[in-house]
């Protein structure tokens, strides 16, 4: 008999051309000042709110991949613990307003994360605990 959590995980599941509700970004890792080339090509999670639903990917930087008139379709598949709904980057294609096959956002990838945080521009002998 199969188990639970390997049916979730392997199961993917396609959201044909629909319209967006909402599109948030949030960095996922250590900020870094803009002197050190901010974060423009920093990991960000990327969030898709279609009906009551909310969908999730990872990719570079803030830039929208889809805008509010534009519609969409991709795959998505559960995550190990079931309670995420992970988009399938690769699969994401989109149509402008006009009908026209667009690709926005930032499709690049990133050999490492960063890890390190951000340092105070002062001699460590200054820096307060």
């Amino acid at each position: 008999m199969p188990d639970k959590d390997t049916d979730i995980e392997s199961q993917v599941q396609t959201v044909d051309w629909t319209a967006i509700g909402d599109y948030r970004t949030a960095l996922r890792e250590p900020s870094r000042p803009p002197s050190k080339g901010g974060n423009t090509a920093a990991l960000h999670g990327h969030r898709l709110k279609i009906g009551d639903t909310w969908y999730s990917f990872l990719a570079l930087g803030t830039q929208k991949w889809v805008f509010a008139s534009d519609t969409l379709t991709f795959d998505w598949a559960w995550d190990a613990s079931g309670k995420y709904r992970n988009i399938i980057k690769d699969s994401v294609r989109t149509l402008d307003k006009k009908g026209t096959p667009v690709v926005r956002g930032d499709r690049g990838s990133k050999p490492t994360l960063r890890t390190a945080q951000t340092r105070l521009p002062a001699r460590r002998s200054e820096w307060k605990d």
